[in-house]
């Protein structure tokens, strides 16, 4: 008897590189589409640390999938682009709190992002800190923090009050609900000061570019039909989610290739969209369950 083969590489007809449609994937041109007006507009009040060495604390918010974290990352990049370019010392680090759980291991991500060599494990925050600091000295740092309600809710503010005390910091907070900014205590918000970013859903028409530029780099030529990607985009911009989009067109491919077929039919699109809305019911089903373990914990039923 054969053995099963479950992997076997097969020629594929549907897809050029599916990795374009995976939900963290970048855009294929390096640049968010269609945020060119708020990518401007956050530049405006990060641009002084070039001048000053220290610029404007932004704190970013928005629905899932509008692009917050795209934007926030390709600034960061165009930061140490300028600033090696004109010779100034502006380092930027990216650090995920929701990924790193602890305020400590933020702090250790935002110290070994930055280039120091700190071990993954062994040195105390006080070292951490040591470590941070004596970068300061002679450079100046742009700390982007997403999900930065992870570590909000465990500790309120310390790590995020000690980075905003310390010269030649610029803090770029990231969060869902534009709440998690109003719930920061008032000493920490009279310094903080942090300038208020709401990054809108995107528009049908802006759903529908940025989807059109995955299907040419993820799809062969002619997999699938525009009036199919025109079905996927209206139900994007409907939830609000961009990533809802990628994971259908995905989906619909991988339906397509399973069949053994060149092209996307609308019965690919269909199945795709039915799956992806049953996890969009588990997704629902989780954000209440947290919801009500909070509310055991608080006490308040």
């Amino acid at each position: 008897m054969n053995a099963l083969t479950l992997f076997e590489e097969k020629p594929c007809r549907i897809f050029r590189d599916a990795s374009w449609l995976q939900p963290l994937s970048p855009p294929p041109s390096g640049a968010p589409l269609c945020r060119e007006k708020d990518l401007r507009f956050m530049a405006t009040f990060l641009s002084d640390v070039f001048r000053t060495g220290q610029a404007r604390n932004l704190f970013i918010f928005g629905k899932p999938g509008t692009g917050k974290t795209l934007c926030v990352q390709y600034l960061l990049r165009e930061i140490e682009k300028h600033a090696k370019e004109k010779g100034i010392p502006v380092l930027a680090v990216y650090v995920n709190a929701g990924r790193a759980r602890t305020p400590y291991y933020a702090m250790l991500e935002i110290v070994k992002g930055l280039g120091l060599n700190a071990p993954s494990a062994g040195w105390q925050m006080f070292r951490l800190k040591q470590a941070f600091e004596g970068l300061l000295k002679d450079k100046s740092v742009v700390v982007a923090i997403d999900e930065v309600d992870a570590i909000l809710q465990k500790e309120k503010e310390p790590l995020i009050y000690y980075l905003n005390r310390q010269p030649k910091t610029t803090l770029i907070l990231i969060s869902n609900k534009m709440e998690d900014a109003a719930q920061l205590p008032e000493r920490l918000l009279s310094t903080l000061q942090p300038k208020l970013v709401k990054l809108d859903p995107y528009t049908s028409e802006e759903v529908k570019a940025i989807l059109l530029d995955r299907v040419k780099h993820a799809f062969q030529p002619a997999a699938i039909p525009d009036n199919l990607v025109d079905i996927v985009a209206k139900l994007t911009s409907e939830i609000g989610d961009i990533r809802l989009g990628f994971s259908i067109l995905l989906t619909a491919g991988r339906i397509a290739e399973r069949a053994g077929r060149t092209r996307i039919t609308s019965e690919d699109v269909k199945s795709a969209i039915e799956n992806e809305k049953t996890t969009e019911i588990l997704k629902e089903m989780g954000k209440m369950k947290r919801f009500l373990e909070k509310r055991r914990k608080t006490g308040l039923f």
